[in-house]
């Protein structure tokens, strides 16, 4: 593991697991990077550089966080930080989640299902040879590169929602 993040006082978890195609099979080995948020899942300051171990599960990583204080008082910023988080695993389609939301105290094991290259369907959500997941706390609509995501979001750790390609 290498860290590269600083102090803070308040700070959050998270875990990452890595499994094939409809959470079947954990993926022991998959590169995990989990980096600053940025809308377009580029140029970004990677904070950890990890592996997942056999049951497909990157460590625990401490992220900063605002405080749940702070959260309390009317008119304050949003009471979670933003992360993105990038997978690669040989045979597999690279996979992005950007937006993965953390709160301080808790730790979010965050659910990553990749798909293997060998299938040559239409992909939804592809841009290139990678597929993007975006989570949105407020379920907006996003529209990067030509495809549409709809009420996607993050609830319990779990992404729901809906993926559709434009035409």
């Amino acid at each position: 593991m290498e860290n590269i993040t600083g102090n803070n006082t308040s700070e959050g978890y998270l875990k990452v697991r890595v499994t094939t195609t409809g959470n079947t099979l954990p993926l022991e080995g998959a590169n995990v990077t989990i980096a600053e948020y940025t809308e377009n899942g580029t140029n970004h300051r990677i904070l950890y550089s990890l592996r997942t171990d056999r049951g497909g599960l990157t460590e625990r990583v401490a992220l900063p966080a605002p405080a749940m204080a702070d959260s309390m008082r009317p008119g304050s910023a949003q009471p979670y930080s933003l992360y993105n988080i990038a997978v690669t695993y040989d045979g597999y389609y690279p996979v992005e989640g950007v937006g993965v939301p953390i709160f301080a105290g808790i730790t979010a094991v965050q659910p990553i299902n990749l798909l293997p290259l060998s299938e040559e369907e239409s992909i939804a959500g592809a841009q290139g040879d990678r597929v993007m997941i975006y989570e949105t706390p407020r379920q907006q609509n996003l529209t990067p590169g030509g495809v549409g995501y709809e009420n996607v979001g993050n609830q319990n750790g779990t992404i729901n929602g809906g993926v559709r390609g434009e035409n």
